[in-house]
């Protein structure tokens, strides 16, 4: 999809205009993966990701526009700043998949899906169990966490397959966070 450029009104396709070379405002329908030009999947290579990031880094960063005009110098910041927010978004595999199940990357304090609650109450167990006996309930913690990370490997995997939905993954990350609290709590 080519736009228009901002400075000459020559219809540009990339980051910068190729009539005038300024460099174009980031658009606001890409997502993180397009961004950063990769696809739109869970399954991620680390160095893929780091490499298209550094890739549209250098071709944007601030410095290689010190010298132009304001509006330039104030793109390129624009773009620096959607690029490392795709970067940090898409690195951490659990903030990847709120991203491809929701479009957000953190979970939401109130509105979320409602967890189960025979869930809750092991957890608030668990919380109280940490107290007496943190050893036995850090064990409890990490296999209920096994089986959930199992549970959203499998949402996710079937979704990759084209097989299954995102669904669920909101709340199994919902999950996951409580489980998190409790293990801090059997650390502490």
């Amino acid at each position: 999809m080519s736009a228009a450029c901002w400075s000459c009104h020559e219809p540009v396709q990339g980051l910068i205009c190729p009539g005038c070379g300024a460099l174009q405002p980031p658009r606001r329908d890409l997502d993180h993966f397009a961004l950063l030009g990769l696809p739109r999947r869970h399954t991620l290579d680390a160095g893929a990701l780091e490499a298209a990031w550094r890739a549209r880094t250098r071709e944007v960063h601030p410095d290689r526009f010190a010298g132009r005009d304001a509006t330039q110098r104030q793109l390129a910041l624009q773009w620096s700043a959607a690029l490392n927010e795709a970067r940090r978004v898409l690195k951490a595999p659990r903030t990847r998949a709120l991203y491809l199940a929701t479009g957000r990357s953190e979970l939401l304090e109130r509105g979320g899906p409602p967890p189960d609650p025979d869930f809750l109450d092991a957890v608030f167990e668990l919380q109280a169990q940490a107290r007496v006996a943190p050893a036995e309930a850090a064990a409890e913690v990490a296999r209920l966490s096994a089986e959930v990370e199992a549970e959203l490997a499998a949402v996710i995997g079937a979704w990759e397959a084209e097989d299954g939905a995102l669904d669920r993954v909101e709340l199994l990350l919902s999950h996951l966070k409580f489980l998190d609290t409790a293990r801090a709590l059997t650390e502490a």
